[in-house]
């Protein structure tokens, strides 16, 4: 019988109001899966891990209950959205991983080591793929309405401007040392961003299979 090849895995993330969730809905195809963590709710989970309001329920959990909750539901994207697509051979372009929220984490003083550990542990994507956007420019995407965990304490210009400029610094630091990183100016129009993004997924020397262990 011969073995399918495994796919790729490659990892979207940017600050909020990048255009991440409006390239995943316009670049999955048969052969690549576009997934975020809102499709949890087409698997069989505990309506906990897959909530229409998460940042709500973080917010009434103390330290160690956040941590695992947050834990847990990354844990379940690479195993429901990532895996199963991997071993069929299908290439997954997965919105933000852990990158995202544990940035968000950190810069709100709220990051539990625990939660740290894990990520260390999780399986490393092929490539990842930065939207680099200027947080005036993402505001400005939002057209003045950011949601919960976008800003630090007012739904305001000056406070997620800010707070996005922090977050932008957090995710750059979390990929120093990632073999394989993309940057691209995501300040631009969609169609333009769009057909970088779709020439990246497709060049195979941009997105390299590399060895990855399964977790255990």
């Amino acid at each position: 019988m011969t073995r399918i090849a495994r796919g790729r895995f490659i990892v979207l993330v940017g600050i909020d109001g990048s255009g991440k969730t409006s390239l995943l809905s316009s670049l999955g195809t048969a052969r690549l899966i576009t997934s975020s963590w809102r499709d949890l709710r087409n698997h069989e989970l505990p309506s906990v891990m897959a909530p229409d309001a998460p940042t709500a329920i973080k917010n009434r959990l103390t330290a160690v209950p956040r941590a695992m909750f947050i834990g847990g539901h990354i844990v379940a994207q690479y195993e429901y959205l990532v895996r199963p697509q991997l071993a069929l051979g299908r290439d997954v372009l997965l919105d933000s991983y852990w990158y995202k929220v544990v940035a968000k984490e950190r810069i709100l003083g709220r990051l539990h080591p625990s939660l740290t550990e894990l990520c260390e542990l999780l399986p490393v994507p092929d490539a990842v793929i930065v939207l680099v956007t200027d947080p005036g420019v993402a505001f400005a995407r939002k057209r003045g309405t950011p949601a919960p965990y976008e800003y630090f304490h007012q739904p305001v210009e000056e406070d997620f401007t800010r707070f996005q400029s922090r977050l932008r610094d957090q995710l750059d630091t979390a990929l120093v040392g990632h073999p394989a990183v993309h940057r691209l100016d995501a300040n631009r129009d969609f169609a333009s961003v769009r057909a970088s993004v779709a020439q990246l997924v497709d060049h195979p020397a941009a997105v390299a299979p590399r060895a990855m262990e399964p977790l255990s």
